[in-house]
């Protein structure tokens, strides 16, 4: 069940989305480290590296769209694929808000809130987009099942 994003028989976007989600989980690390320093660097690698993780989601999400709308997929995965597309929009959207707010004020409390926001509306995206990988194998090219080369369950 693989899409059309592939690169070399190799789905593109499960290769691309562990940038953006180091980027954002990274921002948030930054922000924990800076409620203990005073340095400045801190709370302004986090802007930086918000910018980065919204670079990569825009890009992760063109091959996901890719694979949303070229993989055949029953009415249950449609419908996680579905809520997992709308949750990493909800992402992309808060981290953009928080961007924009802490680009005037790193250390801005909205811009604090918006970004832990963010991280756990990821890690709910992340699951469902797990479960669309390991549960509905979208993704996944079951040639060597055929061939005997990967145990089945």
């Amino acid at each position: 069940m693989q899409g059309k994003a592939t690169a070399m028989g190799h789905p593109i976007h499960p290769m691309i989305i562990p940038f953006p989600i180091a980027f954002f989980v990274g921002a948030l690390i930054s922000d924990i480290v800076s409620h203990f320093s005073d340095d400045a660097f801190w709370p302004h690698m986090s802007v930086v590296l918000i910018g980065f993780g919204i670079i990569g989601t825009l890009l992760a999400a063109l091959f996901g769209y890719i694979d949303y709308f070229s993989i055949t997929m029953s009415d249950a995965a449609k419908k996680t694929a579905t809520a997992h597309m709308i949750l990493n929009l909800v992402v992309l959207v808060v981290f953009i808000g928080a961007y924009f707010v802490r680009s005037n004020d790193a250390t801005s409390t909205g811009g604090y809130a918006l970004t832990i926001f963010g991280v756990v509306v990821l890690l709910v995206s992340g699951a469902l987009g797990g479960q669309l990988a390991y549960h509905y194998r979208l993704g996944v090219e079951e040639s060597g099942v055929e061939h005997g080369t990967i145990p089945r369950n």
